[in-house]
């Protein structure tokens, strides 16, 4: 694990009553091995929680990458993810996402923190987790959250997900905050948003070929275009997809990653 800043013992005992922000590092692996790293934010801010990709902090249009947006509400407990279509548009999809730990007797140190573990299945995926119990705050990267301290490493037995926490820092004066318009993303569910992928997914070329069907003449890259090359750009996104798509962390609620890309 590389070098974690975190401020003193007196921020520790009082950070988390006020604006918090936790930086992790996240790796994930697609099905040819390639890797994608992400820098990650984790704001907590009054009685929400953000987790999001660190460039929408410098552009808050940015699609988010990781497919990791998420707002947590720490009243209720419910969870929004922000999503985005082939086009995209963003969505908003609401959930309850109860992660049943369970802690083990392991332990490890890195630097001067104490690390306990921890498993749970969720997701379909089986998750290891590191925390520690020193730092009193049961947040964590993503939807992993309400163990008896600050998650630092994160990782699912396949190895596609690895989450590693580099910094803790106090909000000040020149803190620069989410600006995401969180109204301009519409209301879905996740089983609509599920069939809106899937169906793309199944003919990525639909809005061209109706086109073509209508007499329109179709020009890209200085080419025509004609129904046999969409099926040749069909089959070359099918196969280029698998390695580019942000692997879904629940593979059984985005069932399309799974049965669309995965196979």
């Amino acid at each position: 694990m590389g070098k974690i800043t975190i401020f003193s013992a007196l921020f520790l005992a009082t950070a988390f009553t006020a604006q918090t922000r936790v930086n992790y590092n996240l790796t994930v692996t697609h099905p040819d091995k390639s890797e994608r790293k992400y820098n990650m934010n984790l704001d907590v801010d009054g009685d929400k929680t953000y987790f999001y990709d660190e460039k929408v902090l410098e552009n808050s249009k940015y699609p988010s990458k990781s497919n990791q947006f998420l707002v947590h509400h720490i009243p209720d407990g419910e969870n929004t993810q922000i999503v985005f279509s082939h086009e995209n548009l963003p969505f908003k999809i609401k959930s309850q996402d109860k992660i049943n730990w369970k802690l083990e007797n392991d332990f490890k140190e890195v630097g001067e923190h104490k690390l306990q573990k921890a498993t749970a299945n969720f997701g379909e995926r089986t998750w290891t987790a590191w925390f520690c119990p020193d730092i009193s705050m049961n947040e964590g990267p993503y939807k992993f959250r309400d163990l008896p301290g600050l998650i630092f490493e994160l990782s699912d037995t396949e190895n596609v997900f690895f989450y590693q926490m580099i910094s803790i820092e106090k909000f000040n004066a020149d803190s620069k905050k989410l600006g995401f318009d969180f109204n301009k993303a519409q209301d879905i569910s996740a089983e609509k948003y599920d069939k809106l992928m899937g169906n793309f997914l199944d003919n990525p070329f639909q809005k061209q070929r109706n086109q073509l069907g209508n007499g329109v003449e179709l020009n890209i890259d200085d080419k025509d275009v004609r129904a046999q090359d969409l099926n040749k750009m069909t089959a070359e996104f099918r196969k280029s997809v698998k390695n580019t798509y942000p692997p879904a962390v629940e593979i059984d609620q985005f069932k399309f990653y799974k049965e669309k890309i995965l196979n």
